[in-house]
């Protein structure tokens, strides 16, 4: 089956899953079953992105148990899910000749859909749930993304410490970033800033070619674009 028709097929039926009106766990389960085989089938390079995979699953899911008077939210966001989807396989099966800028399109992208949940949620009941997912979340797409661009190899006694710290710190900050009076778009965009300036941190530390005017370059990106982001938001008590 064609790339772009798997990634149709996926969209589709998450699409009609999260709108269906009565009980949509069979369809829930015909989703996951066709996305499981679709990833699987050829089984080239399975492990290497297979965080990315239970992610983008994962938040499909999730998407579904949140339908309900929300239309307007889940179908374009299920429909930016089957593109992902086509990303993700683009990449797996070596569709994509340079790959490396695809992955960190389908990393950040993924990043962002979380911290839009994540704040989206902001009201939630299921507070540590909530927080627990998006931990291991961050930390399983962050070692992935190490490990794509950086060999396994290099520093592999350090490399689940940096992981899981890094997670740790991030989810911190988004705990300060929940207490700002900004939407929760907004809040999400200053995330992923902090989080792609982490990144790229420490993937130039491993490689050893962290330098002066690498940080400077970080350090003015990052305060430009939070004066974007801040500037763009509406502030609310």
């Amino acid at each position: 089956m064609p790339l772009a028709l798997k990634a149709a097929v996926f969209g589709g039926l998450l699409v009609i899953a999260s709108g269906a009106k009565q009980s949509h766990w069979p369809l829930a389960l015909l989703f996951i079953l066709a996305a499981l085989y679709f990833y699987f089938r050829p089984s080239l390079n399975v492990g290497q992105f297979f965080a990315s995979f239970l992610v983008l699953i994962t938040t499909a899911t999730l998407i579904m148990s949140l339908r309900g008077g929300a239309e307007a939210i889940f179908i374009p966001l299920s429909l930016f899910l089957g593109f992902l989807f086509f990303l993700l396989l683009g990449i797996k099966n070596l569709i994509f000749v340079k790959r490396e800028p695809f992955y960190y399109l389908l990393n950040g992208l993924l990043l962002l859909v979380i911290f839009i949940l994540f704040f989206w949620s902001a009201q939630s009941h299921l507070f540590f749930v909530k927080y627990l997912l998006v931990f291991f979340a961050i930390a399983f797409l962050f070692k992935e993304f190490l490990n794509f661009f950086i060999p396994e190899s290099l520093h592999s006694q350090k490399r689940n410490l940096v992981v899981w710290g890094t997670a740790f710190l991030v989810l911190q900050l988004l705990w300060v970033i929940s207490l700002l009076p900004i939407s929760f778009l907004n809040a999400a965009s200053l995330s992923l800033l902090i989080m792609l300036i982490l990144q790229d941190f420490i993937v130039h530390h491993f490689s050893g070619t962290i330098s002066r005017q690498l940080v400077l370059r970080n350090i003015t990106v990052f305060l430009i674009l939070s004066l974007v982001i801040f500037g763009a938001s509406k502030w609310s008590p």
